[in-house]
């Protein structure tokens, strides 16, 4: 998701960090019904363990559904399924479809267009992720979402609603984990080993994001 939304929105300022797997989400009503397992294994990717899909040449897709509190197991359609927090409002929202023309290191090439979240939803479910694992891939997904609102318009990267202050919902969650890690980034450890400055990510927090409610 970031690494789509920085080629549509490239920044020398952001810090590279590369994925092997891809994520897929969709609502509990599609999950349950099964028709996207279906699909999967039509085109040969088999399910592996929980949410997972895997083909036989090493790719793989895991599979999310919301959740309105926190990361958790659910089970839908007899099969399980990672619930993710913030989700909700992105499949609610509209998408920024990106073309794509790949080059495989095979030399393959493929053409294809992708919905991916707006920036501003990508960042809330990056800060809603890092305050349930405490990755740093997180903290440096954080830093390259915020690198691209700060130098383009709301309008060109899908709005921007984050910047009011104390909002409710997810995105007032959002607000209260980034503030949260401004408050404490300069003795944040997995600051250091992201590669992210302290310094820079709390600018970019209070710039582009506005006061939770307390």
């Amino acid at each position: 998701m970031v690494g789509l939304l920085l080629a549509a929105f490239p920044t020398a300022a952001a810090i590279i960090r590369r994925t092997a797997d891809a994520d897929a989400a969709l609502s509990t009503q599609v999950a349950a019904s099964g028709a996207l397992h279906s699909a999967f294994t039509r085109f040969g990717y088999e399910p592996k363990r929980g949410n997972r899909y895997e083909s036989e040449d090493g790719r793989a897709i895991d599979v999310l559904v919301p959740s309105d509190t926190r990361f958790r197991q659910v089970e839908l359609g007899g099969r399980g399924f990672d619930a993710v927090p913030g989700l909700r409002v992105v499949l609610a929202g509209h998408p920024i479809l990106i073309d794509l023309d790949v080059t495989l290191t095979d030399g393959t090439r493929l053409q294809f267009a992708i919905k991916v979240p707006t920036v501003e939803h990508a960042l809330i479910l990056k800060a809603l992720s890092y305050s349930s694992r405490h990755a740093p891939k997180d903290l440096v997904d954080i830093h390259n979402l915020l690198q691209v609102a700060h130098l383009r318009g709301a309008d060109e990267i899908g709005g921007w609603r984050i910047d009011k202050p104390e909002l409710p919902g997810s995105r007032g969650d959002a607000q209260r984990e980034l503030y949260q890690l401004a408050a404490t980034a300069h003795r944040n450890p997995m600051l250091n080993a992201s590669g992210v400055r302290p310094e820079v990510i709390v600018a970019l927090i209070r710039a582009k994001v506005g006061q939770p409610r307390t």
